[in-house]
């Protein structure tokens, strides 16, 4: 029996959808949280639109590498979605 190692990530089993999708939730988390900067309406969409993929991406992923990039993407795209809601750019009232 040998010990498991932090390198070993089991490339032969990650699918390419699977990984575009981590991929993609990552960078509109990270767009989403650079944008707040500039447009908290963009980064909204954005944060929205990567919540969106991050929970999808969590229903197909296969590895633990595209579980963690996923859930990654996922808080740094809900954060953005909440910092720009929290600017006055999300209201109920019409």
């Amino acid at each position: 029996m040998h010990a498991p190692t932090a390198l070993h990530l089991h490339l032969d089993d990650t699918h390419a959808a699977d990984a575009v999708l981590a991929v993609l939730t990552v960078v509109l988390g990270g767009v989403g949280l650079a944008l707040l900067a500039v447009d908290s309406v963009a980064a909204m969409v954005c944060g929205a639109v990567g919540v969106v993929s991050g929970l999808s991406g969590q229903l197909v992923s296969r590895t633990r590498a595209e579980r963690f990039a996923d859930i990654t993407g996922l808080i740094a795209a809900a954060l953005a979605f909440a910092l720009g809601a929290a600017t006055g750019q999300l209201t109920f009232s019409g």
